[in-house]
């Protein structure tokens, strides 16, 4: 299957060639096609994100949240993240660099890595991570994108093509996941889903013993961590 990598234009060209104003949110005349999605994903990741909202409004309810202790397991964590398009030519067109921390400490990192985006007329915007293999190298390049700039695919361990998010429309929402029981290793899968909006970026994970589809690992009992843009 060939996938096709998509150049992007500046941002600010790019938000108005697809009619997205920067003051409002009216997306409904989007282009909802692959090759209009992917810039639309670039455009619409780009940014800083926290669920402080989420988390307030658990906390009221008497809902559990996992606190930095690791009590309040099972409930959701207090997540900021960090999304960048980098240009790193021998990795794709379309990349992002990842970096997710919980109770907003750089200390715990919750998630780092690289996604690239690429699109093929079947199946949509695909996304593939990257994980780091070095864990602390890198750490806070979201702030210092220069750092990113020698940065080689060697650094990098891909998950296989069987765990890339898929792209699929949502209203006004692009839905990206891994397809169901596919980013399989030896007795389990593993399950991430990101509902992506203008200005906020949702997404759930959980780990799952194949044979009977017990749920092994989560948070929030797999229901979406709801971050919203932040300045």
């Amino acid at each position: 299957m060939t996938h096709r990598a998509f150049t992007n234009p500046p941002l600010v060209l790019l938000a108005a060639s697809l009619g997205i104003s920067a003051c409002s949110s009216g997306s409904s005349e989007i282009e909802q096609t692959p090759i209009a999605t992917l810039p639309i994903v670039m455009a619409w990741w780009n940014g800083d994100y926290n669920n402080d909202r989420q988390i307030e409004t658990l906390l009221a309810a008497g809902k559990p949240v996992w606190r930095a202790d690791d009590s309040g397991e099972g409930g959701h964590i207090e997540v900021t993240s960090h999304y960048r398009p980098v240009a790193l030519p021998e990795l794709g067109d379309n990349v992002i660099y990842v970096e997710e921390t919980k109770h907003g400490d750089p200390n715990n990192i919750f998630r780092q890595r690289i996604y690239t985006l690429t699109w093929d007329e079947g199946e949509n915007v695909r996304v593939k991570l990257w994980n780091f293999k070095d864990k602390q190298a890198y750490v806070g390049a979201w702030r210092e994108l220069d750092r990113l700039s020698t940065l080689t695919a060697d650094e990098l361990s891909p998950l296989p093509d069987q765990c890339d998010l898929i792209s699929e429309w949502q209203g006004q929402k692009v839905h990206l996941a891994m397809q169901d029981k596919a980013c399989a290793f030896g007795d389990r899968y593993f399950n991430y889903q990101v509902l992506l909006g203008e200005d906020s970026f949702w997404f759930r994970d959980k780990i799952v013993r194949l044979e009977d589809d017990v749920i092994l690992t989560t948070a929030g009992d797999f229901t979406y961590h709801e971050l919203d843009k932040v300045e």
